[in-house]
């Protein structure tokens, strides 16, 4: 797919302003780019991405400080992402040949073109809002991996017959590699939380989505039942890091409206302060949701405190499980 993405794009980038592109497959990042523009060559680091999201901005400005040339090609880029891109003078490549290049005297901004139609890849199981959750789990404990499928089962709270499917979309997608019949080993695992988190935005999230509550008296009094409701957010990122006072309030709980207002006075209201999200998986230990889910809210929230505070939660609790 991403051959096929920066293809499409250098297409349309000669169709729509003339200038030649070649791409070469190498082991830095996803490739190097040549264009010839005015008679001159121009060289690029490239990085290939689907679409582009607020929470993988920060991962593209550390690569553009890494590699002075970088060129970023997505099929897709959103407008304010596009905006944020110009502000930084990050170089970028629209599958539909859309481009902004500002290196030296040169500077280039084409934006005239609509986003092309992207296609979905229905067929993979693993990031349907099953396969999410399944993968959630598995981005926590990498050596699940191996366990029977119904014991994987069990551990997800999903269908036995969903197993299977999300194990063979992982392989399709070059993520999970076999050893033999009965054993896997990961390819790529950082890329996979990444996709994760954007897949979780669209899909899995928004089913989550209860209700707003008005909170009474300070968030750090409410005595959760650890097993039902919990923090995320960044009232979670303030409990694993002490780092953030939280502006926003977020909690993922199983429990019905009447518990939260009978048990921690949380009063239903439509712009209330919490917002309150269906808790998908099974707690087994810990104050907060489990860190990775933080990290992914705060990286989805954005701003400036959140990316630091979720740098920290990416280092301690995350990256060693990777």
């Amino acid at each position: 797919m991403e051959k096929e993405i920066i293809h499409i794009a250098l297409a349309n980038l000669r169709h729509n302003t003339g200038i030649e592109g070649f791409w070469k497959e190498t082991g830095l990042l996803d490739g190097r780019l040549d264009l010839t523009i005015n008679g001159l060559q121009y060289h690029f680091m490239v990085e290939i991405k689907q679409e582009v999201r607020a929470h993988q901005l920060g991962q593209i400005e550390d690569y553009f400080q890494h590699y002075d040339n970088l060129m970023l090609v997505a099929n897709r880029i959103f407008p304010k992402i596009k905006e944020e891109l110009r502000q930084k003078e990050i170089p970028y490549l629209e599958a539909n040949g859309n481009i902004f290049l500002k290196k030296g005297k040169l500077f280039m901004l084409v934006d005239t073109q609509k986003p092309l139609q992207i296609e979905k890849n229905k067929g993979n199981r693993a990031f349907t809002k099953t396969g999410l959750k399944v993968l959630f789990y598995l981005l926590q404990h990498k050596e699940a991996i191996n366990l029977t499928q119904r014991e994987l089962a069990e551990k997800t709270l999903v269908g036995l017959g969903n197993i299977p499917q999300v194990i063979d979309g992982l392989k399709e997608t070059g993520y999970l590699i076999p050893l033999n019949n009965k054993t896997y080993a990961w390819e790529n695992r950082k890329a996979l939380l990444e996709r994760w988190i954007a897949q979780y935005a669209t899909i899995l999230r928004p089913k989550l989505v209860k209700e707003r509550y008005a909170l009474k008296g300070q968030w750090q009094d409410v005595a959760f039942d650890n097993h039902k409701t919990l923090w995320g957010g960044e009232p979670a990122a303030d409990i694993l890091t002490n780092h953030l006072r939280p502006e926003k309030f977020l909690i993922y709980t199983q429990e019905d409206r009447m518990d939260l207002i009978k048990n921690y006075r949380l009063m239903p209201i439509k712009n209330g302060e919490i917002e309150v999200l269906d808790m998908f998986w099974k707690q087994e230990k810990g104050e907060t949701v489990p860190p990775l889910l933080v990290y992914a809210d705060l990286m989805l929230e954005g701003g400036k405190r959140n990316k630091e505070t979720a740098e920290k939660i990416y280092n301690e609790y995350i990256e060693p499980n990777l």
